[in-house]
């Protein structure tokens, strides 16, 4: 498994035991009663607990958690690709610090995977090289060619992820756009925008079978 396979088993973790516990303080040893489920997710893997340590550290140095010392950390409920479910009025939740919100639920917006290569991309849609420019930061979305999950069961890996604007977001999830694995152009299936090709980083390998998978759901749908 990927290093960020592992990252992403051990944040869900963290969000598992903050949002049953309703607070966002915890320490390694409730991670360690969490040993279990990672050992059967990375069954391969005799070193479980020094891996989550390690993902611990790794955890921090992306601004997800902060380390308070003696085996204690918090989430950091700021962290940019955190979604905090608004609970009713009067019910108990989590507490946000800076604003006393009270949340019902917290959960990743994105992988891991997908917010780094946001992050790599600059934001930058691979469509159409534009950025979406809020009032204080550049805005971009994650699209993964082959869906994660059923009926689709899609991995989470560079290969298949795209980073898109909103719009082209939706073009693809609706199956208007198409990529072709051989030259990376990119087309509407009812030729409304002229074909273009794809920004690709030289870091960034697609896997031609996610697009002719992708290829094979829009058609369909068209």
């Amino acid at each position: 498994m990927s290093l960020w396979t592992w990252k992403q088993a051990v944040a869900e973790q963290i969000l598992d035991i903050v949002n049953s516990r309703r607070d966002t303080h915890f320490d390694l040893h409730d991670l360690y009663r969490r040993q279990h489920v990672l050992h059967d997710l990375f069954p391969r893997n005799q070193n479980v607990r020094p891996k989550m340590r390690q993902m611990l550290q790794r955890l921090r140095d992306a601004g997800f958690i902060e380390f308070l010392g003696s085996g204690a950390y918090q989430l950091v409920t700021t962290y940019s690709d955190l979604d905090c479910e608004r609970a009713p009025a009067g019910e108990s939740g989590i507490k946000l610090p800076l604003t006393r919100t009270v949340v019902r639920r917290v959960r990743l917006r994105n992988t891991f995977l997908a917010a780094e290569m946001k992050r790599r991309y600059r934001d930058t849609c691979q469509v159409c090289r534009e950025r979406l420019e809020l009032a204080s930061c550049t805005y971009a979305e994650s699209h993964h060619i082959k869906p994660l999950g059923t009926p689709h069961n899609g991995p989470d890996v560079e290969g298949n992820i795209l980073v898109v604007c909103p719009n082209h977001h939706v073009m693809f999830d609706r199956g208007a756009l198409i990529v072709d694995p051989s030259s990376f152009i990119v087309s509407h299936v009812s030729n409304a925008i002229p074909p273009r090709r794809l920004l690709l980083q030289s870091w960034h390998k697609l896997n031609p079978r996610y697009l002719d998978y992708q290829k094979e759901i829009a058609f369909g749908r068209a």
